[in-house]
């Protein structure tokens, strides 16, 4: 087919009721992206007042193997439908994986491509033949999607995540699908403005122009943004690809604001976005005074903070959630607030899964594994100091986070058995969900498998979680001696003493020295009532997780009730 659009000079009634369209469109597409997010909050309050309303219609959870139970879950209709919606699900939640390479999952990608040909036929629609016209479509279209890319992004006021009840890190990758969306729209704006200049030979001319010159800057800050986002980039240095899209999430609204300003609006709405964010996460966040010590035998750092009575409590409520941890200036390497030792830690919040509550003393309990960053480097340093006996120093803590907000006080009651897997410190996520459930829903039977490299690794618990884990059958203790992984053998290249654990008491968990048969838990698990309704959790490294998830996948396309959670910090 030809193609028909043409440079048409216009009437300027015309060019009249061109920007009346592309406003009236740029509103279309920014109204349908928040209609997901307005029908789930209506959903969340009809089925609030409906239990409010009729609070008598609440039955008990049926014992599993009760006939009537299985009858239910049997049902040639409700079953058969369930088991469909199930597959379905698993099926979307798969990871894509491309050249040994993570692309993110398969929901994503199929919904973000609906949602890019959704824009690109709203970019297309009413504009006849006018190139100028599909020219703008394509900016007025990207431009439409800031508000909700900034509002994806939000950790604190996200109405995405509190909409459906998830994470900022959940919600984070369909901020990321945007992202790539928004950026094929303006490219395409840039592409075919840079066409028409050489077809009209104004290349010259229009290279000093300043509102070319602004769409010049903007197109290369987002392809910059785009590019040191790439999983290579951000393994390379994290920092560059943090300082990059820090720089233009803050710049870029401006550059547009001055570019043109029809989308002024939006740009504005962005940044108001933003803005707002962060200043509520100063006011929440709080400076607590905290003592680190390293854990011996290893390179974990065990972080006892003292925070307000209200965060403990609240994180009491959340076992599992996290919480993003700043340094402040007086904890820092250097004093001096131009030197790069100092101002590197201006804007890093790294998240830690708060492993422990001590409502008594308002303490948390958190544990991080020095790496190459500057984060868990100077909590190495601040360690060193004198230990907790000796030293305390000042932390920012914010929180808490998560989608441990919201599913530990459902999955007793929702699932009869519930499999909590971790690998090094994952444990800080699993043991506090381990002990909830034990408390809270003794009657769901609970399980951990808990894998670490070397017997160290076990020994930072706080004292109460110490005493319940002590010859605990239900968690089981694997000593791998190595990294985990596909083709690692599970055996310690060196004989590592036990009783290096608390002194010479041993966990009797910790009897097995050898890498974890993921297979035969999974099928164990599943074997042991056919009509199980199963929760797996999981956190730990991105091989053990995606071990995991094949062995587990295997029950789930068969139409088994199974709900998967795997808690991670990483793209």
């Amino acid at each position: 087919m030809a193609w028909s659009y043409s440079f048409a000079e216009i009437s300027d009634a015309e060019k009249h009721a061109r920007r009346l369209s592309l406003d009236s469109y740029g509103l279309y597409a920014q109204l349908s992206s928040l209609l997901p997010v307005f029908v789930a909050l209506i959903v969340r309050l009809a089925a609030w007042l409906s239990m409010r309303r009729t609070p008598h219609s609440i039955t008990y959870n049926a014992v599993p193997t009760s006939p009537g139970a299985k009858y239910i879950r049997e049902s040639t209709t409700s079953g058969s439908v369930s088991r469909v919606f199930r597959r379905i699900s698993w099926f979307l939640e798969d990871d894509i994986y491309f050249a040994g390479t993570k692309w993110g999952r398969r929901d994503q990608f199929i919904f973000g491509s609906l949602w890019t040909a959704w824009l690109v036929f709203l970019c297309f629609v009413g504009t006849g033949n006018d190139y100028n016209h599909l020219t703008k479509k394509f900016a007025a279209i990207g431009c439409s999607q800031f508000p909700i890319q900034y509002l994806l992004s939000l950790k604190y006021l996200n109405p995405v995540a509190y909409a459906f009840r998830s994470s900022h890190e959940e919600v984070n990758r369909w901020h990321r699908t945007l992202g790539r969306i928004v950026y094929f729209l303006l490219a395409m704006h840039a592409v075919l403005y840079s066409n028409k200049f050489v077809q009209m030979g104004v290349v010259q001319k229009m290279s000093t122009n300043k509102t070319v010159l602004l769409g010049l800057v903007g197109i290369i800050s987002m392809s910059l943004l785009n590019t040191t986002a790439l999983a290579k980039v951000r393994e390379y240095s994290y920092r560059v690809f943090f300082a990059t899209h820090l720089v233009v999430a803050m710049t870029l609204p401006v550059v547009i604001f001055f570019h043109v300003h029809h989308a002024r609006l939006y740009m504005i709405e962005a940044l108001v976005v933003i803005v707002v964010d962060i200043g509520v996460r100063k006011f929440y966040t709080v400076t607590a005074q905290a003592s680190l010590e390293s854990v011996p035998g290893t390179n974990l750092v065990k972080i006892t903070a003292t925070v307000s009575p209200e965060m403990a409590a609240q994180f009491k409520e959340s076992p599992g959630a996290h919480a993003y941890v700043n340094i402040p200036a007086t904890s820092r390497p250097s004093t001096n607030p131009v030197s790069p030792s100092h101002l590197v830690f201006e804007s890093i919040y790294s998240p830690f899964t708060v492993a422990g509550v001590n409502e008594d003393s308002w303490e948390l309990t958190l544990v991080a594994r020095q790496h190459r960053g500057p984060m868990t480097q100077n909590f190495g340093r601040l360690a060193s100091l004198g230990g907790r006996a000796n030293t305390r120093v000042p932390l920012c803590i914010e929180g808490p986070y998560g989608a441990a907000r919201y599913f530990p006080q459902t999955i007793g009651f929702k699932f009869d058995r519930v499999l909590l897997f971790a690998g090094g410190v994952g444990a800080t996520f699993t043991l506090p969900i381990y002990h909830y459930l034990n408390r809270e829903h003794p009657l769901t039977r609970t399980e951990m498998i808990w894998a670490v490299r070397q017997p160290g690794e076990a020994t930072w618990p706080t004292s109460e979680l110490e005493k319940s884990i002590m010859d605990d059958e239900r968690v089981h203790i694997y000593l791998t001696g190595n990294d985990f992984g596909p083709g690692s053998n599970g055996r310690s290249d060196s004989e590592i003493e036990l009783n290096q654990i608390h002194g010479g008491a041993t966990y009797a968990a910790l009897s097995n020295r050898r890498r974890p048969d993921l297979k035969r838990i999974v099928d164990d698990a599943f074997r042991q009532g056919v009509e199980d309704r199963v929760a797996i959790l999981v956190c730990g490294p991105d091989a053990m997780a995606r071990e995991l998830r094949e062995h587990v996948g295997a029950w789930a396309k068969r139409g088994r009730d199974v709900w998967w959670h795997n808690e991670g910090f990483k793209w």
